[in-house]
């Protein structure tokens, strides 16, 4: 009895490595890191410090927010950051921004911003890859630096999980 009991054991341990081992070779194509992207009218991005925030109000880009001014500018990352705000241009540049919760482990962002001729809007959309779904962890505000919108355009955000 003993010796059956013992190549039992090992059989055991047999499978277990190799059904690990299996689990792992099927996560890891899916789990590979990806850089973020950008596309379209993005001229940049903003470090991810950057958090659009108000005591009264909270996440002020939840709904997405379009920064036109650098007063504006100044006043929405007060809370996070307003002694180190980067330099732009506010004659030829805006900034646009949707805060997003991070769903997944190893993500990363494509951020795609469009500008409509027809319709007179500028599309941003914000794209997260993951390799699979988590509890939610941190939150992004996606804050892009565009072309100055046309004053009779609108900004429409889209999010893709």
């Amino acid at each position: 009895m003993g010796p059956i009991t013992y190549q039992y054991v090992i059989l055991v341990k047999k499978l277990l490595i190799l059904s690990l081992l299996g689990m792992m070779a099927c996560e890891d194509p899916f789990c590979e890191e990806r850089p973020d992207e950008v596309a379209g009218l993005v001229v940049r991005v903003l470090d991810e410090q950057y958090l659009a925030y108000e005591r009264s109000e909270g996440d002020l880009g939840r709904n997405g927010i379009q920064i036109t001014s650098e007063q504006q500018f100044q006043q929405v990352f007060s809370y996070c950051c307003a002694t180190q705000l980067d330099s732009i241009d506010f004659s030829k540049y805006d900034v646009l921004g949707k805060s997003t919760v991070n769903r997944g482990s190893n993500s990363s962002y494509r951020r795609e911003v469009q500008h409509d001729d027809t319709n007179k809007k500028i599309i941003y959309t914000i794209t997260e890859h993951y390799c699979k779904k988590a509890s939610p962890t941190d939150g992004r505000g996606n804050f892009v630096v565009v072309p100055k919108v046309p004053a009779d355009f609108r900004v429409e955000f889209i999010v893709n999980n």
